[in-house]
């Protein structure tokens, strides 16, 4: 399936990039360059507090993210973690794109980037979010999380709760939807 098949297929219309690192700013704009030709349209933040004002901002003017990749750790070790449950709150789907072994190159694994919550599933990429491949190769990442049936179960269920309710989710969903991300929030 081609890319532009791939964000029809998932509603992707607007995507929010989150990395308090300029060069994996730049990186990640060279990539989403082409996603922006096929119609998405992408936006940055360089810190959690821009990023969840931004979705609260689009979700308010009718305009919500379709998807959020953000890094981990930011202004405090988690901050990735309070802007995907921002993401989810109002109705985008969120990915951790993290880093690590980044000072340890010479263990035989190098420099490292993983999605969550896919770690474990393949999910890591030899190499630093300063290339460009690297957030190409986490996008099909999350777009291919997109396609398992237990994340088109939950992407259903949220647009009910969005028709049906026509306001931000609430924390106890939220809470239940964070459980993917068990394992960084055990760290």
């Amino acid at each position: 399936m081609s890319l532009e098949q791939k964000l029809n297929e998932n509603e992707i219309k607007k995507i929010l990039i989150v990395d308090d690192t300029q060069a994996n700013i730049e990186a990640a704009k060279q990539y989403f360059e082409q996603v922006e030709k096929l119609g998405v349209k992408v936006e940055y933040a360089s810190n959690a507090k821009e990023a969840k004002e931004k979705i609260k901002s689009a979700y308010e003017a009718k305009e919500k993210y379709s998807m959020v990749l953000s890094d981990l750790t930011m202004e405090e070790p988690k901050s990735g973690l309070e802007v995907v449950s921002e993401a989810y709150r109002h109705f985008g789907r969120g990915f951790i794109v993290t880093g690590y072994n980044y000072d340890n190159p010479g263990h035989g694994h190098g420099p490292l980037t993983s999605v969550y919550p896919m770690r474990g599933c393949g999910s890591t990429i030899r190499g630093k979010k300063e290339d460009s491949a690297v957030w190409g190769a986490a996008f099909e990442y999350a777009l291919e999380y997109l396609e398992a049936p237990h994340s088109k179960a939950l992407t259903e269920s949220m647009q009910r709760y969005e028709t049906f309710v026509r306001q931000p989710m609430a924390d106890y969903a939220i809470d239940l939807i964070m459980i993917q991300f068990r394992d960084l929030t055990r760290q």
